[in-house]
């Protein structure tokens, strides 16, 4: 069972955001920021669905020792860099560890946030900002 100030962290903004959306749209002027708004309104629903299917899989999946030794394997060595670096740079051991080649350099916190759902999470938030920032 989710913890309540669980849904509510995450259930807050959201619901806000899709109040805002539709309230954006309902205010919109013309029919340029009216097609925003509803853009900006489907993104988040998006968001909410892909968020909701990822959680399924996860629910589904939980049990399977397959899955957590994938899971590992996946999210293991983008953590220990992770630790890695975020060691060296506050202790200065000295280790000199590089970045990840491209793009997995840019890859690397998506990666590591999609496993816990955070990912689907922020790119909502983004779309909430933008349907807030077309509204003004």
């Amino acid at each position: 069972m989710i913890p309540a100030f669980l849904v509510n962290l995450i259930g807050g903004p959201i619901v806000k955001g899709l109040l805002a959306g539709y309230k954006a749209k309902l205010d919109a002027a013309n029919t340029q920021d009216r097609i925003a708004a509803d853009l900006a309104i489907r993104e988040i629903e998006a968001g909410i669905a892909a968020g909701a299917r990822a959680k399924e899989v996860r629910l589904a999946t939980a049990g399977f020792w397959e899955m957590r030794l994938l899971t590992f394997a996946i999210a293991f060595p983008f953590a220990a860099h992770l630790w890695s670096v975020w060691l060296d740079t506050q202790f200065g051991f000295g280790w000199g560890i590089p970045k990840f080649p491209a793009p997995m350099d840019e890859w690397q916190g998506a990666i590591l946030l999609s496993f816990f759902g955070i990912y689907t999470l922020g790119k909502t938030v983004q779309s909430v900002g933008a349907a807030i920032a077309m509204r003004r």
